[in-house]
């Protein structure tokens, strides 16, 4: 809520004055969103490349590659090669 809406509240209900000045001041600040490693964007590349490679063009996976086993699969794939260092061309 917005410092004048609070204020508002507090006039109007002086019984809840001190709750809403504790909801006011605890409001939690917003962590800085970390950058992602080298070897997170190598992964996530990778994960994306191989998906995309058994996968459909109706957007299925294709036969061997579905549900959890075909992830993990797909998971275990892309740790791989991002391991070694990424594509190689």
């Amino acid at each position: 809520m917005d410092e004048k809406m609070m204020q508002l509240l507090a006039v109007m209900n002086p019984e809840l004055a001190p709750i809403l000045a504790l909801l006011q001041d605890n409001t939690p600040a917003e962590k800085p969103k970390k950058k992602p490693s080298a070897y997170n964007r190598r992964y996530a590349a990778a994960y994306r490349r191989i998906k995309r490679k058994h996968t459909l063009k109706n957007g299925n996976m294709a036969k061997g590659w579905t549900g959890k086993r075909g992830h993990a699969r797909i998971v275990k794939m892309a740790h791989a090669e991002a391991k070694k260092g990424g594509r190689k061309r």
